[in-house]
């Protein structure tokens, strides 16, 4: 299997030396508690970014963008990928960055593919590991230009799916499955053991759901399975039990699968938004919560995969805070969707 990861994590923990160093003095720059509470009860947009000026980086990437959610969503993605392609650019750790990166990849080649197959206008163009432009003339048939095999690969078989359906979910579906199969590959080739667990747990909690939206969006099980890959970790029939199953078997398959304390505690099963908001909200505290005793470590990539996946909620988190305080969302229904700080 050709896969975008060309080395395993680097075992060397001396190699992450400088690079901790670097991140001590960027970790001035996250969210912490006390912050996002004070920005969560702030009255406007503009009080907002005052308080969250108090963060060092993240002050000067606010103030220079206009205040719209359009230009404060680009500035906060760019802030975040110059911060990753620090990590990227010194190929002895590199690895180590390959996860964040291929987010960003797959995501945008959704985009490319929506955009060919669909004819739907899109000019949000996001920071890349390829040119936007390449990638477009090779999805349009021009197979000379250069990609990487793992993206080749994900273009042609999304085409052919695309062909037998017509339907741009099977665009999403099989790309989801591209980049869950390039996650499955870091896991296996990770030599540090909590950040493969990691992997392994993202992998699961990826396709638990997609199973639940699939629920709720009322997906068909054919077209649901174009995202699957076989795997050891989670087995087809109990994401169908999921989405095929009836309502009170969805807590049952959930617990059965060890996620029980994924389960949020004050919202009963409805199959409605508010119930996958949660678990998706549980999910990606779990995440966080697994990566935050190995911060303070001296050596080895933990705390340099801790950092840049504190900094990549924090993007979120401020995504969350700014498009609220822009469209006067009441403040529970923000403080509902941010995600848990790195630092408590």
């Amino acid at each position: 299997m050709t896969t975008i990861l060309n080395k395993s994590c680097p075992v060397n923990a001396t190699a992450y030396t400088y690079i901790i160093g670097r991140i001590r003095a960027m970790e001035r720059g996250l969210l912490n508690n006390r912050l996002l509470e004070n920005a969560l009860k702030a009255e406007d947009l503009e009080q907002a970014l005052r308080i969250l000026s108090e963060l060092p980086y993240i002050n000067e990437v606010l103030q220079n963008a206009a205040k719209n959610p359009i230009s404060l969503d680009q500035a906060l993605t760019e802030h975040f990928w110059d911060t990753l392609n620090e990590i990227l650019k010194n190929q002895t750790i590199a690895p180590i960055g390959i996860f964040f990166q291929m987010i960003y990849d797959f995501n945008s080649l959704k985009l490319i593919m929506k955009r060919h197959l669909t004819k739907s206008p899109n000019d949000n163009e996001y920071p890349v590991s390829f040119d936007w432009k390449r990638v477009l003339r090779f999805v349009s048939g021009e197979r000379n230009e250069y990609l990487n095999d793992v993206y080749r690969k994900a273009i042609d078989d999304t085409l052919a799916g695309y062909e037998n359906v017509h339907t741009a979910q099977v665009i999403e579906n099989l790309m989801d499955r591209a980049f869950l199969m390039e996650v499955k590959s870091l896991a296996d080739n990770c030599e540090s053991k909590v950040i493969k667990n990691w992997f392994i747990a993202y992998f699961m909690f990826a396709y638990l759901r997609s199973a639940l939206r699939a629920k709720f969006q009322q997906t068909k099980i054919d077209l649901f399975r174009s995202i699957y890959w076989d795997n050891p970790y989670i087995h087809f029939e109990d994401l169908a039990e999921i989405v095929t199953g009836a309502d009170e078997k969805v807590v049952e398959t959930i617990i059965h699968l060890g996620f029980r304390e994924l389960l949020p505690h004050d919202v009963e099963y409805k199959n409605d938004p508010r119930f996958l908001s949660e678990m998706e909200k549980n999910m990606d505290n779990y995440l966080m919560k697994f990566l935050r005793p190995y911060r303070i470590q001296a050596f080895g990539p933990e705390p340099v995969f801790g950092f840049l996946y504190a900094k990549f909620t924090d993007v979120r988190n401020l995504r969350i805070i700014l498009h609220g305080k822009y469209f006067q969302t009441s403040e529970n229904e923000i403080k509902r969707k941010l995600r848990e700080c790195y630092y408590e």
